[in-house]
């Protein structure tokens, strides 16, 4: 006994269906994969250009402090005349 084709039909579309879902799940979950993969490359990136821009701070302080401390040394103090 042949199978109906509505039956045969039912199951085709069933399947189709399972498919579709299944590749649209897919898509979904490595876009969220891309979405959190990016977020964390950001952060990165953000974390690195603030230590960066510490060091260059640290660095600046460091050679204004010792021009200032260079330029003292050079200075000569004022006669108070009690010496």
């Amino acid at each position: 006994m042949a199978l109906d084709p509505s039956i045969i039909e039912a199951v085709s579309n069933a399947n189709f269906k399972s498919m579709a879902e299944l590749a649209v799940q897919n898509v979904l979950s490595h876009q969220q994969r891309l979405q959190i993969l990016a977020e964390k490359s950001l952060a990165k990136s953000l974390e690195s250009m603030d230590t960066q821009q510490s060091t260059e701070m640290d660095s600046a302080s460091a050679a204004a402090i010792s021009q200032i401390l260079t330029k003292l040394a050079q200075t000569t103090r004022p006669e108070t005349g009690a010496g």
